[in-house]
């Protein structure tokens, strides 16, 4: 499902060819400058404008007779007026009724568009006349062709009979598209073609004979088919069609003829708004001969400004079973989801205070996943925040929540959460230091929970931290003294300090254990150095004397861009942290894991980065993640990336290696692909593999995808997706260059 609106809808029909034949202004839709790059230079189309755009058209000819303002102009003719143009070796002009008549190498251009014949009949004023034998160019869509007859029948309508065109070269005309009539109004933003066929390597492949189509924008009416082969849907037939609701609305609904699981609908329905934009996609399955029962998903995304200051969302997705994901989902991340998320939102910010109104749900994918094990719902959560400048450079902060939290099973109740703080920052150009003291206060309103505890828990806790750091630069040279580099030094110290207190007996079930609804550990990272809390969530607050150092240095070019960002930190711990998650130990090392962050783009083409987390007590890297990108242009590149996360309790760990490129065999052949490895089981995750062709005026892209659907049994989904573009006109296929854009080309 695409994220863009009504407006924006690119629609891969025959439309987009046929209305650069109306002349009209701007490019075709999805067509840039490097789309041409393998076509030879077009000659013979200028865009002089003369001076006066206005008046009679003025002329010069080798010979000219004049008589009552009409001119016979032989030899060499050549007329302007504004972005008009017109040379011929005969013309024969009345300037009281702006009626000519051209014979002999006649060449009519407005703007871009160029219209050639053996003779015309115009009327320059009102913009009409007849071309015979003629031939046409437009040169901001690379378009050409020829038509037996050519009547501009205004400014904004247009006729050609036995009219055919390409965006090939000449002589090299790998697709064209013939019609037997061609009508055109730019006003109604219509246009229609009788008996037309399409052309491709001189073979037919497709005829209409009759077509209507929108010389702009949208209409409603069929795209191009889609065919593909996968082992798990067999082969599919698309049809889609395209619904112009109306300005701001508009649907796509597209038949999926499956030949291992049946006819799928797919529906997609969006709309924008003055304040609120969205969409609906359907899909449903009333048979699948595989599974023998119905299958289908909803997805719904709205995004809203209903005022100023305030934003609106709501996300809900909805499969019918654990499987549809894995046999219909796209992406390796969609088909591994155990949840499916369904969420509201409705949130203000002004210049003090912020508030935000959150209902949260999911769907459970696994069913082997017990009630009292799902996650929570917030059914709902109210946040409120506020921060503003207090006298003698003060700084207040509050911050509060109210949150029902619901579920099946299991303990459930009502959370509310306020921490208010004051404190000092001051900032100055080498530096800067901010000390703050906050109260927190939390209290239960618990339901389902041990009898034996209060229903009614509360915690009270003072934090305090003081933040510092300072700013060193010093002037480099790289290569000679014209290239300075800025290189900072940013040594970095934060202090906190959080009392103890008993934190597990604050929620505990019916059989006695402690739970948590939303606290957990976020992933151990340079930010989390300088946390107030190191968990997520409200219901633990971390006891903490600690001491966190950072040193961070930068290199900036004479521009100020960041060509390369070092950093490494670690935690000092005084004590020991003892408040812990239910069923985890308390934590008595002196100091945490080393961690160092990598980000280089010294080179416009080579880019690379690096994250590790280190424990040097016994010599193990825990975590680790490195990438190296080089992009020599916007379709050749090379990525390499490892990922490693160390085995732990209740953990597996993670070991693997992504290779994807995009790169040039000879000059118009690409070779694509990509390899996802999982190296601790020596499996792998997903491979593409592909080959793309480029020429002037059409592009071939083949590619075989197979990917890992389901860990317990190794289930692997394999298809091949074949995309024929005829640039400038229209796409064949299964969209081959997403696929590409997201998992090779994106950075």
């Amino acid at each position: 499902m695409e994220n863009s609106s009504p407006a924006d809808r690119r629609i891969p029909t025959l439309a987009v060819a046929l209305l650069s034949a109306a002349g009209s202004a701007g490019a075709a839709p999805g067509v840039d400058a490097d789309t041409w790059a393998y076509c030879a230079t077009q000659t013979g189309i200028t865009t002089t404008v003369s001076k006066s755009a206005d008046g009679p058209m003025t002329f010069s000819a080798d010979r000219a007779e004049v008589e009552d303002g009409r001119y016979l102009l032989q030899g060499a003719v050549r007329g302007g007026r504004g972005d008009q143009q017109l040379n011929a070796d005969t013309l024969f002009y009345d300037t009281n009724t702006g009626n000519a008549e051209a014979r002999g190498g006649v060449r009519y251009q407005r703007g871009s568009r160029v219209l050639t014949g053996d003779s015309a009949e115009l009327n320059l004023d009102a913009d009409t006349g007849r071309f015979s034998a003629a031939r046409f160019w437009l040169g901001d869509r690379h378009l050409r062709g020829e038509a037996g007859a050519l009547d501009l029948l205004g400014p904004n309508r247009s006729r050609l009979t036995d009219a055919g065109f390409t965006t090939c070269d000449e002589g090299a005309e790998a697709w064209r598209l013939t019609a037997s009539e061609l009508q055109l109004d730019t006003a109604a933003n219509e246009g229609i073609a009788r008996h037309a066929r399409l052309e491709f390597m001189s073979v037919p492949i497709f005829y209409f004979p009759y077509l209507s189509f929108p010389l702009q924008g949208r209409k409603s009416g069929f795209l191009v088919p889609e065919l593909a082969e996968g082992s798990v849907t067999g082969t599919t037939l698309s049809l889609p069609y395209y619904w112009n609701i109306a300005p701001d609305r508009d649907a796509t609904i597209t038949p999926r003829l499956m030949s291992r699981r049946g006819l799928l609908l797919d529906t997609e329905y969006r709309y924008l708004g003055p304040r609120s934009d969205g969409q609906l996609a359907l899909a449903y399955l009333p048979e699948d001969r595989v599974m023998g029962r119905r299958r289908g998903s909803v997805d719904l995304r709205h995004r809203g400004n209903p005022a100023a200051g305030w934003r609106s969302s709501i996300d809900y997705r909805y499969a019918s079973d654990s499987d549809y994901l894995k046999d219909f989902g796209a992406q390796l991340s969609s088909t591994s989801a155990t949840h499916l998320e369904r969420r509201a939102d409705l949130d203000y910010r002004g210049d003090t205070w912020q508030a935000g109104l959150l209902v949260q749900g999911y769907q459970t994918l696994d069913p082997s996943l017990s009630p009292a094990d799902r996650p929570y719902q917030r059914l709902p959560q109210l946040r409120l925040r506020g921060s503003d400048a207090g006298p003698a450079g003060l700084r207040w902060d509050l911050e509060g929540e109210a949150v029902r939290f619901d579920r099946a099973e299991g303990v459930i109740g009502n959370r509310y959460d306020l921490q208010a703080g004051l404190g000092w920052p001051r900032r100055w150009a080498a530096g800067f230091l901010s000390p703050r003291l906050a109260l927190r206060h939390t209290r239960y309103q618990l339901q389902r929970s041990d009898p034996s505890r209060s229903a009614r828990p509360s915690r009270t806790l003072p934090v305090f931290s003081l933040d510092g750091g300072l700013l060193f630069e010093r002037r480099l040279g790289v290569g000679d003294d014209t290239t300075p580099v800025t290189q900072t030094l940013e040594p970095r110290l934060y202090y906190l300090y959080v009392p103890r207190r008993e934190q597990s007996t604050m929620i505990v079930d019916q059989a006695g254990n402690s739970r948590v609804f939303d606290a957990g550990l976020p992933l151990f990272g340079l930010g989390t150095l300088f946390r107030d809390n190191r968990f997520s969530g409200v219901d633990r607050v971390a006891d903490a004397n600690q001491l966190s150092a950072a040193l961070t240095t930068r290199f900036l070019d004479g521009r100020g861009r960041e060509r390369l960002r070092a950093s490494a930190g670690r935690i000092f711990y005084f004590q020991d942290r003892e408040v812990t998650l239910p069923g985890q130990a308390a934590e008595t090392e002196a100091r945490s894991d080393w961690l160092a962050e990598l980000r280089a783009n010294w080179s416009t083409r080579i880019s690379a980065g690096a994250s590790l987390q280190w424990n040097p007590s016994d010599r193990t890297l825990n975590r680790g993640v490195a990438q190296l990108r080089y992009q020599r242009d916007q379709r050749s590149v090379l990525r390499l990336a490892y990922r490693y996360q160390r085995e732990r309790e209740n953990f597996t760990g993670i070991r693997q290696t992504d290779l994807a490129l995009m790169w040039p065999l000879t000059p118009r052949w690409q070779l694509v692909g990509r390899w996802l490895r999982d190296l601790r089981d020596q499996v792998t995750l997903e491979t593409l593999s592909g080959l793309e062709y480029q020429s002037c005026c059409w592009a071939l892209r083949v590619v075989q995808r197979r990917y890992r659907v389901d860990a317990v049994d190794q289930r692997f989904s394999s298809s091949i997706w074949l995309q024929l573009e005829l640039k400038g006109l229209t796409s064949v296929g299964r969209q081959v260059e997403k696929l590409l854009a997201r998992d090779i080309l994106a950075p």
